[in-house]
Parts: structure tokens; sequence; C-alpha cells
């Protein structure tokens, strides 16, 4: 069982070739952007304003896990099911391919803005980084912690983009779709529920205490698991 499971997670790790490609050409046209920038700043044809941003580098790593967890579910699926793969496998395979995405991301992630972005900012940018362990304050926790929260968070998403992509053959797919449309359309503007809005994403984004943080996003995840259980049940080959 274990091993049919490893076997689907390797698959699909492997077999997502567009998304690998699609994130190296962001990332390859953001380090072409910066190669410019820093020759020019560096010979003095080009002075860098002061206040200045650049999207960390490590942060484009997870267009790779978004992408991947819309690829899986609409082509990895009919293609593993065809090929023999058990429904509650390749449901078990999805999740530990996105643990995996989501820990190499988050490691890659925090490698980079201790090397890559620290450097840019010293030399040439003299500014800051839009980067997503920054903004949400979780690098002040270290970045032993820094990892888990980013981890946490980029799972649960992956997690979430899958079972909602995994629904839209179905009409409860578009339902979910159509809920997802009128929460952030109606709760948004109407205050008591516009705090019901704000607190669900301070637990699991801004929450001040890490521990909480990470639980609320595995949680939350691994509640995703049974109704994803579901949904492969029902869902065509």
């Amino acid at each position: 069982m274990k091993n049919k499971i490893f076997a689907v997670a390797k698959t699909n790790c492997r077999n997502i070739k567009l998304s690998y490609i699609i994130t190296a050409i962001i990332m390859g046209a953001a380090f072409a952007q910066d190669a410019v920038m820093f020759i020019l700043a560096a010979t003095g044809v080009y002075r860098m304003p002061a206040g200045n941003m650049t999207t960390s580098f490590g942060n484009y790593f997870f267009v790779l896990l978004i992408h991947s967890a819309v690829y899986i579910p609409l082509l990895n699926f009919r293609r593993m099911t065809n090929l023999g793969a058990k429904r509650s496998d390749f449901n078990k395979g999805c999740f530990l391919a996105y643990a995996v995405m989501a820990a190499a991301i988050s490691l890659l992630s925090l490698i980079l803005y201790h090397t890559y972005d620290r450097y840019a900012i010293s030399v040439f940018l003299r500014s800051g980084t839009m980067d997503v362990i920054y903004w949400f304050r979780w690098i002040e926790n270290g970045a032993a912690v820094a990892f888990f929260q980013l981890f946490a968070f980029l799972f649960l998403l992956a997690v979430f983009i899958h079972t909602l992509v995994s629904a839209q053959d179905k009409w409860y797919g578009w339902v979910a779709d159509v809920i997802i449309v009128a929460i952030i359309s109606v709760f948004t503007p109407i205050a008591p529920l516009r705090a019901a809005l704000v607190w669900f994403f301070n637990l699991i984004i801004f929450n001040q205490y890490a521990f909480l943080q990470i639980t609320a996003c595995l949680v939350l995840a691994a509640a995703l698991f049974p109704l994803n259980k579901v949904i492969l049940a029902r869902k065509a080959i």
C-alpha cells in the first residue's frame, strides 16, 4: 500500500512538466530583469530609486505549486486510473506530493530570502523584497518556525485548489465556486461578516501565535482529505 502511494506521489511530481516549464520561464524572466538592473546599477548608468521593491525570487516557486494543484487533478487523475491506480491511492499520493512540494518550496524560499534577496537589497536595490514570510511577519519567529508556517500555508493552499478543481466537473463544484464568490462579495461590505472573514485569515495567515497558525492550516488540509475521497469516488475517468 505504501509503495503504491509513494509511486503515485513520485509520478505526480515527475509528470507535471508544463508546471516546471511555466515556473522556469517566469523565474528566468525575473532573473534576466534583475541581471539587467544589477548591471546598470553597478556601472552607474541607472540608479535605483529609494524605496524600490522587488518580488522575492523564492516566491516565484509558488507558481509551481499552484499550477500543479490545477494540473494534477485535471490530467494526472485520468492517466493514473487508466493505468490501474486506485482512487484511494491517488488521493493519498496527491496529498503526499503536495507535502513534498510545499516543504521543498518553503526551504528554497528561506534559503533565497537569506542569500539572493539579502544580496540584492544590500548591493543593488537598497530597499526590500515583497516576500510572503516577511509581509506575513513569519520570519520574526526565526527561520525554523517560518519554514513550518510557510509549509503549512502552502500545503493548505495546494490541497484547497486541488479539491476545488477536482469538483469542477460536478454540480457541487460550481456551487462551491458560487459560495466562494458570495462569501467574498457579501462578507466584505457587512461589518460582522467582514470581521468573521478577517478572523479566518488571521487564523491561517496573520496569527501572532505560530503554533496556532500551523495547526489551523494542517487541520483544515486534513479535513479536506475525506472530502476528496468522496469527490474522487464519483469522478468519471
